[in-house]
């Protein structure tokens, strides 16, 4: 609901004073009486400056001042804001402020001097004017003339003023459009207090408030009386009964009244009934000296002007009973201004979308309108246009004065069609003056010279045409417009009248002549229609009717401010409530919006249901119509309370009491937020659930109890499900659930029960009752019932894997009527386990069951079975009953594969067979590897390893029964894997049985390695602990990228053959069937789960190869491992040196890598190359030392640490490592030299070399 303050809720205060700053008064004087009230005295507070408090917003107020200011004060008397004082010239807005009131971000200020309404935004800039003869945002001459204004209000977008001067209460839209005069006088409702000679007419209104129900307040200070009105002008009342009102003030709980003469202020409830007074003449606390104001605020404060005393008296009132704002009557509609465009045309058109298409007669073209202004110009030569349309699809139509024709244009002028000639027969035309086009596409003309409208259908055919009205023929056709269900209305400007027709071109209304008043047309130009009005430009204003002619407003005057009318030519519809004016006199456009007041919506019902009452009404098909406010209240007279809103034609109002009665109004509410009426108030019962019978009841029986489950009834209004047996024509309750099933327990086996199931809902209503009968069953089942639910066969390699995991489950079912506790459940496996397992379970109730995860601890025999066996498996429960053990057994077998065994539905537990802890592996792989002490490289070893399995002699052997390719495809096949001691003792394997030795042995090394799996085939990779460079280097897919690292494939399976063959092929492979299948096992994942056998010791001997053996085999395989894997490690510091060959940091980088990959003869061209560049290089003579130290060339080594040692004498490592050079040739004086001088320039060398220190340092 739209929340307005309107003009001054809260009467405003007429303070004419003249006030000083002074603290406030808070003592009477002398010998003051104070009268007896039940408004509590809060304090007086003075004003600084003030002429006069002017209104009131929020907890604030708008005080006048000597110097025609106006000031926002809060309740201490602080200034908050300041109005703008002056407009753009210079010159004051304001001359002689009487009253303001607030509503939607502006302040409107009564003017008496100026005779004009001023507006301000509520941060105070000047927004205009209107009202006086200057009137309106940006000056004119106003139709209608203010004279000296002393009151404002607004009510729901409409701005009431209180026209002093003139004696009435003018209206005007919320930014200046006049719509009316309050219909006091001309009211026929009035008629009745004429004649009864009630005070109804207005002499000098002075104040004016609207009532949050609508009622408007003025105070007459002519006769001293506060009469009140109907929103339409009808007289209702007056007040006070008794003496004159000096001021009045509206609050929620009531009217406050000050009397002339007594100065006591008197609360009147909205039936006029006084409720209590305050105040008196007087000197004293809570006294005036007189009233120049009142005002009723916010939290029941009371504030009342003392002009003499130069104060306000601040009370606070006993809270009262709120004014009830439901039933809303019927409310005016309002217009307002949108935009102004200053350009001369006449008839117009709306495309719908963003242009509007307007005739510039005088220029004969077409212009066009968007955004606020011209944006361009459809000029056809020898074509005069004087009236446009527009088709559904957006196609412009224009009326050809000219050729007497319509013809069909795009934007650039083209004629894409015609239709009409000149003539007086059906389809020609004489005098066209206006054009409309049919949502079906027929257009329609009027032609004024054969006094007729024609229609035409799209392709020019001839469809009717429309001749006579309802009494007589059309004499002047001028204006024609089409309705949104294209009923045509036609303004017959011979007659002054306007002919409704149905699509039909069936007479249906007449109307503009003959009814007086303003009803009757006087000088119409042009009109609109929209879904349920028309609007008619006549005489400066625009006149509004209902599509049957009823005449329901008028708005605007003469003028040439914003929203008044000069000369206006055509008026056109843009959507269901904003429209088009085109003027002559002010050569502009301007648009308007209607805020339309919704009419109380019809056929309004209510229909009981549960716990609730269903609203319907009528469908409106009023497209200004947003959703409808639902009201409800206890009683139908009073006390309607909103409970929500719908978007469509009804509401469910839910969760109601039942059997109570509630009442009903609705209001529908417009998108600008404006309520129309409310409903007459309908009756609606909501009733009680009554639940209805069971329809059915499955029944599950067993031995000792018999459970019984059905369909729930609504959950919502469930007290409770009764259960009921029956003993002769007597029922007893035995039990009641919340749920829909019940279980009668304790029962005997084989024994027939009837019982009666009812529902009792929340209302305390039951159903009937629904007959159950089912009998339990036998009892031959163990009381403690054991069922296998899953016993898996065992694979000894992973037997661990069990201790967790467990071997299967179990389901135990308590088949008695009785709880059993305490329940011991043990398994075991007899042969391979030593203690069975053991599980408790604390209890299991009546015919429930419980499941168990059978879990195994086996002992180190499972490895030494050599065949798969059936293992016997027995499980057995037990409990104690009565003191006596009561054991229940079951036995099943299980199977048993031998520790070679494996299936691959689980890949992972391939990682078991690969044991690089396993004493003959991590033998042979130290034995090997201790005879290269250079290789330091991963891929070197990897290398030396190969090879050495190679020349023991290990070939690849396909498994005869079930090879890889076969096995591995074949998720349920059970597989034969070899451990790799088995695969070393034997010699051969098949290509997993590879993989698992291989991978055994490097990450015996420390290297990290991945199984690869292809379709029908296996190999591996291992890492290289290389970074992956950022461009994807692979060198020729010799390497692959995988976790950002560069990794080596190996093809297991030509063991015997060179490393850097086995790599070629294993990166063969991988790129041929990366996208096509290919998975990787991360081994050290599956191992996670999948823990390396623990096989028993071991007396294998330890295969002997020696370096002589590899070599010979496998000549230059390390070399060529070696250079590539150099060249992959130098990689980025050979692009820096190709970029730039003077970069010796990148030499001297490329080198030191070399070095410490033992590829000492490379590393040793890249140092010589930085000294012959740079001769005193440090760095490059330290690490050529180093080689030649390597290499066993003392003599060079000490050269070339005596020439670095002259080239940074103050680096201690290289002094330390000279002194190496000479020890290694025992010349022990100039190495305990040399690690003196070292000690000397860093002391921390004692430590980090402590072997060689003592032995130097000792030294004689």
């Amino acid at each position: 609901m739209r929340m307005v303050l309107t003009m001054r809720l809260i009467t405003i205060i007429l303070f004419a004073l003249g006030w000083i700053s002074s603290a406030a008064a808070e003592s009477p004087a002398a010998g003051a009486t104070v009268a007896a009230a039940k408004a509590g005295f809060v304090k007086e507070q003075a004003i600084s400056g003030a002429r006069k408090l002017i209104g009131w917003k929020d907890d604030h107020f708008f005080v006048a001042k000597q110097d025609a200011s106006i000031d926002e004060v809060d309740h201490a008397g602080r200034k908050v804001l300041a109005l703008q004082a002056k407009d753009s010239k210079g010159s004051l807005i304001l001359k002689q402020a009487e009253a303001a009131a607030v509503a939607d971000g502006i302040i409107y200020v009564a003017d008496s001097e100026n005779s004009q309404i001023a507006m301000f935004s509520v941060a105070g800039k000047y927004q205009g004017s209107f009202g006086a003869k200057r009137g309106g945002f940006f000056g004119g001459n106003a139709g209608v003339e203010l004279s000296s204004p002393q009151g404002v209000a607004i009510h729901e977008g409409i701005v009431y003023v209180a026209d002093t001067g003139n004696g009435k209460v003018q209206l005007f839209g919320s930014n200046g459009v006049f719509l009316a005069t309050l219909e006091i006088d001309s009211s026929p409702d009035n008629k009745d207090a004429a004649e009864k000679k009630l005070p109804y007419k207005l002499s000098e209104p002075t104040d004016i408030a609207i009532s949050g129900r609508g009622e408007i307040y003025v105070l007459d200070a002519n006769d001293g009386l506060i009469k009140v009105y109907s929103l339409n002008g009808k007289y209702l009342k007056h007040l006070p009964a008794n003496g004159k009102a000096l001021a009045f003030s509206l609050a929620a709980e009531g009217v406050y009244v000050a009397d002339k003469d007594s100065l006591i202020v008197q609360r009147f409830d909205y039936r006029d009934n006084v409720t209590y007074s305050f105040g008196a003449k007087g000197e004293g606390r809570g006294l005036f000296k007189s009233i120049s104001g009142l005002v009723a605020g916010r939290d029941s404060q009371v504030y009342v002007g003392d002009s003499k005393k130069g104060t306000a008296n601040i009370f606070r009132a006993e809270a009262g009973v709120a004014l009830e704002t439901v039933p809303r009557p019927a409310s005016r509609i309002s217009v307002k201004v949108l935009s102004v465009i200053p350009v001369s045309v006449s008839k117009m058109a709306w495309n719908g979308k963003d242009t509007i298409y307007a005739v510039d007669t005088e220029k004969e073209s077409i212009v066009i309108l968007k955004n606020g202004v011209a944006a361009g110009e459809i000029k056809v030569k020898d074509l005069r246009p004087i009236a446009v349309a527009v088709d559904k699809s957006g196609a412009l139509w224009a009326l050809d004065k000219n050729n007497l024709r319509v013809v069909k244009l795009d934007e650039s002028g083209t004629i894409l069609g015609s239709i009409g000639s000149k003539g007086s027969k059906k389809g020609q035309l004489d005098d066209p003056t206006d054009l409309a086009i049919a949502s079906n596409g027929d257009i329609y003309i009027a032609d004024r010279g054969n006094n007729w409208v024609q229609v035409f259908n799209s392709e020019g055919g001839f469809v009717k045409a429309v001749t006579k009205g309802m009494t007589a023929e059309l004499d002047e056709p001028s204006a024609i417009a089409l309705d949104p269900q294209d009923n045509l209305y036609v303004l017959d400007k011979g007659r002054n009248t306007v002919t409704a027709f149905s699509a039909r071109g069936e007479a249906l209304a007449e109307f503009g002549k003959g009814r007086g008043g303003a009803a009757d047309l006087v000088k119409p130009v042009a009109l609109m229609a929209t879904q349920d009005e028309v609007f008619v430009l006549d005489s400066n204003q625009v006149r509004v009717f209902s599509t049957q002619g009823e005449y329901r407003r008028s708005f605007s005057a003469r003028g040439s401010a914003p929203g008044e009318l000069d000369e206006p030519l055509a008026i056109a519809a843009k959507d269901s409530t904003t429209f088009l004016i085109s003027e002559r006199g002010n050569k502009r456009v301007q648009s308007f919006a209607t805020l339309y007041k919704p009419p109380v919506p019809e056929q309004f019902a209510a229909q009981g249901a549960v716990h609730a009452v269903e609203l319907r009404w009528a469908a409106t098909a009023l497209p200004y119509i947003k959703q409808y406010q639902v009201y409800r209240s206890g009683s139908a007279g009073a006390g309607f309370v909103r409970i929500g809103s719908s978007q469509n034609n009804q509401y469910v109002d839910q969760g109601l009491g039942g059997d109570e009665q509630y009442y009903y109004r609705i209001a529908a509410e417009s998108y600008d937020g404006f309520e129309g009426a409310s409903s007459g108030a309908v009756q609606g019962t909501a009733q009680k659930f009554s639940p209805p019978v069971l329809e059915k009841v499955e029944v599950e029986p067993t031995p000792w109890q018999i459970k019984m489950s059905w369909k729930p009834v609504d959950p919502q209004y469930l007290g409770a499900y009764l259960i009921y047996q029956k003993e002769g024509e007597t029922y007893t309750k035995i039990g009641e659930a919340s749920v829909p099933e019940y279980t009668s327990a304790s029962l005997k086996p084989d024994s027939r029960y009837t019982f009666y199931i009812s529902t009792l809902s929340t209302d305390n209503v039951e159903s009937e009752k629904f007959a159950v009968t089912a009998s339990t069953l036998p009892f031959n089942k163990a009381p403690l019932e054991i069922d296998v639910l899953k016993l898996s066969d065992i694979f000894s390699n992973t037997y661990k894997l069990y201790e967790d995991n467990g071997v299967g489950r179990i389901r135990l079912t308590n088949n008695t009527d009785k709880i059993i506790n305490s329940i011991k459940v043990s398994f075991v496996l007899k042969n391979v386990m030593d203690y069975p397992t053991e599980i408790k379970i604390e209890q299991i109730l009546p015919g429930k069951s419980e499941e168990i995860t059978l879990k195994a601890v086996f002992n180190n025999t499972i490895l030494t079975i050599s065949e798969d066996s059936s293992v016997q498996a027995l499980i057995e429960a037990s409990y104690y009953e009565n003191g006596a053990q009561v054991v229940y057994g079951k036995n099943s077998t299980v199977k048993v594969y031998d520790k070679h065994r494996l299936t691959w539905d689980e890949r992972g537990r391939y990682a078991a067979f690969i044991t690089p802890k396993d004493p003959p592996i991590l033998n042979f792989v130290r034995s090997v590897a201790t005879q290269y002490p250079d290789a330091k490289d991963p891929a070197q070893m990897a290398a030396v390893v190969f090879d050495a399995l190679g020349v023991a002699g290990l070939t690849y052997l396909a498994d005869p029964t079930n090879p890889y390719q076969v096995s591995s495809g074949k998720t349920d096949v059970v597989d034969y894997i070899q451990y790799p001691r088995e695969t070393m003792r034997r010699k051969s394997g098949d290509c997993d049985d590879l993989v698992a030795i291989y991978s055994a042995s490097l990450e015996g090394l420390g290297i990290y390695t991945l199984v690869v799996e292809v379709p029908g085939h296996m190999f591996m990779m291992f890492s290289t602990g290389i970074d992956a460079d950022a461009d994807g280097y692979t060198n020729n897919d010799l390497y692959v990228i995988h976790k950002d690292k560069l990794w080596i494939p190996v093809e297991t399976t030509i063991v015997g053959s060179s490393f850097i063959k086995a790599w070629e092929l294993g990166a063969a492979n991988y790129y041929k069937w990366k996208d096509k299948g290919l998975t990787i096992l991360d081994v050290h994942e599956a191992w996670s789960t999948f823990k390396p056998a623990s096989l028993p010791e071991s007396s294998q001997a330890t295969l002997d190869v020696s370096v002589k053996q590899i070599d010979k085999k496998f000549p230059g395989d390390l070399v060529s491992v070696l250079k590539i894997s150099s060249q992959t490690k130098i990689r980025n510091h050979l692009r820096a040196i190709e970029k730039n060959p003077a970069d010796m940091d990148a030499h001297l980088q490329a080198a030191i890598v070399l070095a410490r990959l033992g590829d000492s003869s490379e590393a040793l061209k890249y140092f010589d190359k930085i000294v012959a560049v740079e001769p005193k290089n440090a760095a490059a003579l330290n690490n050529r030392g180093n080689i030649f130290m390597l290499q066993g060339d003392y003599a060079a080594a000490q050269k070339n640490y005596l020439a670095a040692t002259l080239s940074n004498p103050e680096d201690a490592e290289i002094w330390v490592n000279l002194a190496k050079s000479y020890k290694a040739v025992r010349n022990m004086k100039k190495a305990k030299e040399s690690f003196v001088k070292a000690s000397k320039l860093d002391p921390s060398v004692k430590n980090k070399y402590k072997a060689l220190s003592l032995e130097l340092l000792n030294a004689l």
